[in-house]
Parts: C-alpha cells; structure tokens; sequence
C-alpha cells in the first residue's frame, strides 16, 4: 500500500462527528488533510483547530470520483465521518481501494458493514489495504467485549450482546442512519449462518444489566456485532438486543418492540423520503454538556457448546466523544508503516482487544469478564425470555 508518513483524511470533516474526529486527531500533532463537499467550511474548521500547516483542506465531492481519489492518496488512512453510510460509503471506499489505503468509518448501519467485509475484502486484500467499518461507539466496544468474553470459551453456541444507554441525543447523521437501519434489511446469525432478520414479528425480551441498571426489557437490534462476531469466533448464533427505555421513556418504552415491524414497512414508502428531508429542520447534534453527560453498557453473554457460560460488561459515556477518541486511537495503528493487516476486518480482527480495552480508561471506559460457570436453568444468565 501507499504510506504518507502517517497523514490522516477524515473525510466528511465538517460534520458533527467529523469535527470531533478532526479536534482529536489535531490535539494529537497528527498530520490531517480535511475533505468533504465545501471548501469553504473545510476552511473554518481547519482555521478553528488552529494547528497552522499540520491542516491541509481538500474539496471533494461524492460525485466526483477522481477528486476523492486524488484527496484519498493523500494520506495512509482515510477515517470516512460521512453518514449515511448506505448512502455514502461507497464512493470513499472505492477511492481507498484504488489508492492502496487503510479506511475506517463511524458507520452504525449493520448492513454498510456487511458490503464492507463480504463485498469489498477481495478488493481490498489485493491493494494491500483493510477496511474496519464501525469502529466508533458502535460497535467497536462490542465486538471487542465479545471477542474477550468468548474466544476462551472455545465453540459456541451462542453470543447475546445487549445495549442500554442513558441520556442519549442523536445527531442529524445518525438519525438518517436509523432510517437505513429500520427498513428491513438487517441480518441475522442463525445456526451459523446470515438470512434476513426484516418482516419477523415484534421480540419482547429482557435482560439484566449490572446494577444500577437492573432488569430491562429489551427488543431486537440490527447491531454490527452480528456481522463482526462470527468472523472472530466459532459460534452458532449471535443475538443483539437494545433495552426500549433507550429509545422512549418510561410507559412509552413498551411500545418499542412492537412499532419495528410497522416502521419497516414506512421505511420502504415516499413517507421515508419527508422524514430525511425533516431532519434538517432539527439541531446538529446535542450540546457539549449533554453530549459528555451520556452513559451506556453493554453486556456480552457467552455460552459454549459444552454448556459453560461467561459473561463481560463494558461501560463508558459520552457516545460521540468516544467515537471520536476510538477513531483516533484506530487510525494511529493503521497509519504506522508495520501495520501489515489487510481486507475487511471486523475490530477484534484489526487490533488487539484487550489493549484496546485498556486503553480508553482514562476515557471513563471501564470492562471486566466473568469467570466460566455452568449453564444456568434457563441457559443464559444474562437474559431471560419473554413472549
């Protein structure tokens, strides 16, 4: 692959992740070309990081596949901060392809990963380049956890992943996101392999979180460990929840499971088009201070096929300051001249998990991983079904 001496593109740089992702990076000395559509606002934000000739600015618009190209091969890796993913990844990924560069995204959409690493890993392996989609907070803590929860275990039967996060305000690129991920075509992991998850009736689950949390009840997710998971681990089957008080508060929460299934069908109407365009009326993304003050856990549960079980919780705030942070850290790896990896790589495949892990500490990140007991009555201690 081609190396410019550690530079970095981040690509969709004038967005509200893209400035974050830009700040980090720039905190750090690392050498940054800024690309996107408009020259003009590349400009403010480079002039507002205030790192002088460290910041370089690149116009490139989507469209214009040998602009991203030529703003592509300006670096050693291309961080692509530009969702909707379904909508925009792919003209970026091409570009990195042809350049022989490494790309991440900040993607949360289950089914952009799932193009990355099935349709794009040949591609990729022949530029001598790898390619890890969803390496923010979602869903690069997940995966990791997983990896560490499972891979001692062994084959297993199956690996459930929850979500519950506290506070949350979505920004404007990932509620465009959500409406990729609620039209049915996500994934899942059944009996060791990938089939459509879309038109399934309404699941009602519940899951017990580490206090203070507690038991909640839970709905299906369109997650990316779904994807990531079984590229990493031996296992039958991989199941993703996310708890309904995530979504809407208090009584209204129980509505959640039940209004997917209605919801995929409005995603394939005109209907999904007004709801797009109505999302420029609302703000960017949520303030400073409501941003930082954001809580979320996941909890991993491993079960084996011999029946042992193993389980991990990993917890941190602020979702958007740490796919920021964990964007940074991925593409300082990538960026150094012995990074040898290449094709479509889930996160436990890209880097080490454990170091990873580790390393967000100071970020407020902390994770641990039970001992191996045996199977409880009902098979899985964290979760408890319900019709």
């Amino acid at each position: 692959m081609t190396s410019s001496t550690g530079t970095v593109v981040v690509y969709g740089a004038t967005g509200y992740t893209g400035r974050l992702v830009a700040t980090e990076l720039a905190a750090r000395g690392v050498p940054l070309v800024l690309a996107g559509r408009s020259a003009e606002r590349l400009a403010a934000v480079a002039a507002s990081l205030g790192h002088g000739a460290g910041v370089a600015v690149a116009e490139a618009p989507l469209d214009d596949h040998r602009a991203l190209r030529d703003v592509v091969s300006r670096g050693a890796v291309v961080a692509n901060c530009a969702g909707p993913f379904a909508r925009t990844g792919e003209p970026v990924l091409r570009a990195a392809i042809e350049a022989g560069v490494h790309y991440v995204d900040t993607t949360g959409e289950q089914d952009w990963i799932h193009r990355v690493l099935t349709h794009h890993d040949g591609a990729l392996r022949d530029a001598g380049a790898a390619a890890v989609p969803g390496i923010g907070f979602d869903y690069l803590p997940g995966d990791l956890l997983c990896h560490l929860v499972g891979a001692p275990l062994g084959p297993l039967e199956r690996l459930d992943v929850a979500y519950h996060l506290e506070g949350f305000g979505m920004t404007r690129g990932t509620q465009r996101s959500a409406l990729e991920m609620l039209d049915g075509r996500d994934l899942v992991y059944e009996d060791g392999a990938w089939g459509p998850g879309g038109g399934r009736p309404p699941l009602r689950a519940a899951v017990v979180f580490p206090d203070p949390i507690g038991r909640q009840t839970v709905g299906r997710y369109p997650a990316g460990e779904i994807v990531t998971v079984p590229r990493h681990l031996d296992v039958g089957t991989v199941s993703a929840r996310l708890s309904t008080s995530s979504v809407l508060p208090g009584r209204l929460s129980g509505l959640v499971p039940y209004a997917a299934p209605v919801l995929e069908r409005v995603m394939r109407t005109p209907l999904k088009s007004l709801l797009d365009r109505a999302i420029d009326l609302l703000p960017e993304g949520p303030p400073e201070d409501g941003r930082r003050a954001v809580r979320w856990t996941i909890v991993a549960t491993a079960t084996a096929v011999d029946g042992r079980v193993r389980r991990g919780v990993v917890r941190g705030p602020d979702v958007y300051g740490l796919t920021a942070r964990t964007i940074a850290d991925a593409v300082s790896v990538m960026a150094d001249d012995g990074y040898d990896r290449a094709g479509g790589l889930a996160p436990a495949q890209a880097y080490d998990a454990r170091a990873t892990l580790d390393g967000l500490a100071d970020f407020g990140v902390t994770w641990g991983v039970d001992a191996p007991a045996a199977a409880s009555v009902d098979g899985v201690p964290a979760t408890a079904e319900a019709s």
